[in-house]
């Protein structure tokens, strides 16, 4: 049972919350209760007063990658577990993104409800604003009371949370009733019974006003601990005891507030409650109704955990999830993105695919019509929107995207919608339901508030296509798939081009690309390739092996793309022995091997004893290292920066060069003026390199395939023919 306490602030809800808690753990059973208040105090009389770590304040002092569940959760009286939420200072920060960030959290550390007889959410409600609305409106809580007094403000409040109940409810009854806490003595709860009787909620329990709740309070235990035998702990008992026998729910009916304050101070006029004699309750089942699945589920909790380097070690973020999202969901040639936020968001990510196939164009002469013109539909959301609320505008951009017949459509989400709270989840249920044969995919992205760019291209990859494969499609054999290729890469088409020759000559088709210039029929026979290949063995290409490999026992190749004979070699036999190929694979090695070796020849003598060094934020320069050793060039020194996509540097040379990791730019102009290497390698050319010293930028992507490693170091030979000074740079000063 899963059960959400909301009321006016200052009510007494948590004090009556933690009284609930105590009896229901009295009574056998295992609670968790969660405090969804900025004040944090909801869990402090079952701890006798300790103030815990909140889950906010753990969120901001922790690093992802140590952050663990049991330092949030703590065990009060008659072991009824603990947690808090918390929230920011009065007057700065929203609160209700507090709570969407808790919620978050708590999934991703793989917090199990099921683990639990009850869990009590209890939650502030004054306002159900997005953030607050999070127990109603992702499925957490099945059962809502309500905290009231016979004021009128209490009851306002009431009313508002009847309202925010009716937005979610989706056709299942959560309704338990209304918790009258009397606010004095002998007040009058007429009020009360009157708005109860109109909107047809009943009042399951009234507590009333009495002091041994401040001497409690005072030894910051509950009534049930500090008092149990006093009559106010008889109520919680009874309580507790209807909670878990009578399962019986409502249907929210808020009052408009003309009828409202009519009921509640007995003016004269039409209002919800002059029907006479009791409120007719229609029946509702033990459990409550569970509205229709959508097309697409909520994202997996397994993937909301796979984290992108940065997010995982909180790094700076490079780029937003938004961005990384749309750069790879528009991938997919029959599918259509919906951006969920405002024009510019849409903009400046689609202005970025378009700029990097504009470059490959102009560089490679290759035109991806998937770059060209990125299939994004944006929601436009404006300040109103923001304050009001999205949903319907993003059911009309739906219902416009929908009308294209795509094969699927995407849902990509900007901060505003995060930041508010919308709930693209309800969305996609009401229009689902008209297209019921296109899948609508929902990925987690909230622009950089889930994470940075590759935690966008993660999310994307696990919870929107990953959705999309058909796990009943067999294995076939001479198939395989290419996952974790770089979209950004300006050579990303050749290097596929040149792989998909070599498994063309070995008799081996390529089924899928995971993703680049797919389709989603494409993707749904995903397990039909007998074979996987990475592109890239860094942090993505791990995270994507590794999930496949759990989530559909995916078998993989041992190597990613390779660069230079060697590696290339050791590739094409892998494959090979893996389809029974070997000889194939024999005969392609040999006839690429004579033209390797006449190159090397060719380049030798330009390059043999010349000493570099090579400074890399990636983490896979064996490729570099391999070509450079066979053509007799000494290696100084390797620097490993620190690097957005990967945190695992290896080597298969590591007893012939000195190698430092964590390397940083100040130690790498301080060892090029020790070292003075022929040649420097690095990603990014310093500015003040010193004047006897080659460089050579390394690219992001090197050129995959037997002669890779050679293309760039023809470049290196070019560079060292050539004088490091430029001649008219002699002829400086000699006027003066």
């Amino acid at each position: 049972m899963k059960i959400a306490i909301y009321g006016k602030g200052g009510i007494g809800k948590s004090t009556i919350a933690a009284n609930i808690s105590a009896a229901l753990a009295e009574g056998g059973c295992r609670v968790l209760q969660i405090g969804c208040d900025p004040k944090h105090d909801s869990t402090r009389l079952l701890l006798n007063g300790r103030i815990v770590t909140t889950a906010l304040d753990y969120m901001r002092n922790v690093a992802p990658a140590e952050q663990r569940l049991d330092e949030l959760l703590h065990t009060g009286y008659g072991g009824v577990t603990c947690a808090e939420a918390g929230g920011p200072e009065p007057g700065v920060g929203c609160a209700g993104r507090g709570i969407l960030s808790t919620f978050a959290l708590f999934e991703r550390l793989g917090l199990q409800m099921d683990h639990f007889d009850v869990v009590l959410y209890d939650v502030l409600g004054d306002v159900v604003c997005g953030g607050f609305a999070v127990p109603l409106r992702k499925g957490f809580a099945d059962v809502v009371y309500i905290v009231t007094s016979e004021e009128y403000m209490a009851i306002y409040a009431a009313n508002n949370i009847l309202r925010g109940i009716a937005n979610f409810d989706a056709g299942a009854f959560r309704l338990a009733g209304l918790i009258l806490n009397s606010r004095g003595d002998g007040e009058d709860d007429a009020p009360v019974e009157r708005f109860a009787k109109a909107a047809k909620a009943p009042v399951m329990c009234r507590i009333p006003r009495s002091d041994r709740f401040r001497r409690a309070e005072e030894k910051n235990q509950t009534l049930i601990e500090a008092f149990p035998q006093s009559p106010e702990s008889m109520r919680f008992r009874q309580l507790a005891s209807e909670m878990k026998r009578n399962r019986r729910l409502y249907p929210a009916k808020p009052l408009s507030d003309s009828d409202l304050e009519a009921t509640v101070f007995r003016k004269t006029g039409r209002h919800s409650g002059q029907t006479a004699g009791p409120a007719q309750i229609a029946p509702a089942p033990a459990k409550p109704i569970k509205p229709a699945k959508p097309q697409a589920q909520d994202p997996p909790q397994a993937s909301i955990g796979l984290m992108s380097k940065s997010m995982l070690f909180r790094e700076p973020l490079h780029g937003c999830a938004f961005a990384g999202a749309i750069s790879t969901t528009t991938q997919i040639r029959d599918a259509v993105t919906v951006a969920h936020g405002p024009r510019s968001c849409a903009h400046i990510a689609a202005r970025t695919i378009l700029s990097s196939g504009i470059r490959t164009r102009s560089r490679k002469g290759v035109i991806l019509p998937r770059q060209l013109a990125p299939d994004v539909i944006s929601s436009d959301m404006n300040e109103g929107v923001m304050i009001y609320g999205g949903g319907e505008t993003l059911r009309e951009t739906l219902r416009k995207a929908l009308a294209r017949r795509p094969k699927a459509l995407f849902l990509v989400t900007a901060c505003p919608s995060g930041v508010i709270g919308d709930d693209p989840l309800a969305a996609i249920r009401e229009v689902g339901r008209e297209y019921p044969d296109i899948p609508i995919l929902p990925v987690t992205s909230d622009g950089n508030i889930h994470g940075d760019y590759m935690q966008g291209v993660i999310n994307a990859c696990l919870e929107g296509a990953a959705a999309l494969i058909d796990p009943l499609v067999a294995p076939e054999k001479n198939c395989v798939n290419i996952l974790a290729e770089k979209n950004i890469a300006n050579n990303a088409e050749s290097n596929y081009n040149t792989v998909s020759e070599m498994l063309d000559a070995m008799g081996i088709r390529v089924n899928c690309r995971f993703i680049r210039d797919t389709s989603v029929a494409t993707l749904r026979r995903f397990q039909k390739a007998s074979l996987n290949l990475l592109a890239y063995e860094d942090h993505f290409g791990r995270l994507l092996k590794s999930f496949f490999a759990e989530r559909t026992g995916a078998v993989f190749s041992a190597y990613p793309f390779p660069v230079g004979f060697k590696e290339t070699r050791r590739w094409l036999k892998d494959i090979g022995a893996f389809f029974d190929k070997s000889d194939i694979a024999d005969q392609l090695i040999e006839s690429y091997e004579s033209g390797y070796e006449s190159a090397i020849r060719r380049l030798a003598p330009y390059l043999a004893g010349k000493r570099l060094m090579i400074v890399s934020f990636i983490h896979d320069v064996d490729w570099i290292l391999e070509t450079a050793f066979d053509l007799g060039m000494g290696v100084e020194k390797v620097g490993i920066l620190n690097f957005s996509q990967d945190h695992i540097f290896r080597t298969r040379f590591a007893d012939r060069f000195a190698c430092e990791t964590g390397y940083t730019p100040e130690k790498r102009d301080r060892d090029l003026s020790r070292i003075q290497p022929d040649l420097l390698l690095s990603n990014y050319v310093p500015e003040k390199l010193p004047a006897a010293i080659h460089a050579d930028s390394i690219p992001l992507c090197p050129d995959v395939g037997f002669y890779g490693g050679l293309r760039f170091a023809r470049r290196w030979a070019a560079l060292l023919k050539s004088p490091v000074r430029e001649g008219w740079r002699d002829d400086e000063g000699a006027d003066a």
